[in-house]
């Protein structure tokens, strides 16, 4: 069976994935800082749950950087096989939006850390 290699395709698909990525970290920051709305138990109920997409958003974005940082790899294989990519695939760059994509999952980590220290203070203190 032939397969379809379009690039293009893959590369749209890891844009989308981190618009993913920033949206429910947009939405778990929100509702962490929506807490403080709420009464006593309600409102660390809903900071755990932003805590646990945090943790969603971090695995989503390391599965996608993974999966990402392979095709890019098999990309450069190709070409040097011989193999022509279209003029618009230009890996240099692909693997800068990469790192910046790991630069932002290194911030996000910091995130969640302090956010499981508060966790930790707040159930077991």
């Amino acid at each position: 069976m032939k397969y379809a290699n379009n690039p293009q395709s893959f590369i749209n698909g890891f844009y989308s994935s981190s618009r993913n990525v920033f949206l429910t970290v947009s939405v778990a920051i929100a509702m962490y800082g929506f807490s403080n709305s709420f009464k006593n138990s309600r409102e660390h109920i809903v900071k755990d749950i932003s805590l646990f997409i945090l943790l969603f958003s971090l695995m989503l974005g390391s599965v996608n950087i993974i999966y990402f940082n392979r095709f890019l790899t098999n990309l450069e294989n190709e070409q040097k096989r011989g193999d022509i990519l279209p003029n618009y695939i230009d890996l240099q760059m692909l693997r800068t939006q990469s790192y910046l994509k790991i630069y932002f999952l290194v911030i996000l980590s910091v995130l969640l850390a302090a956010g499981f220290i508060r966790f930790v203070n707040r159930r077991f203190n």
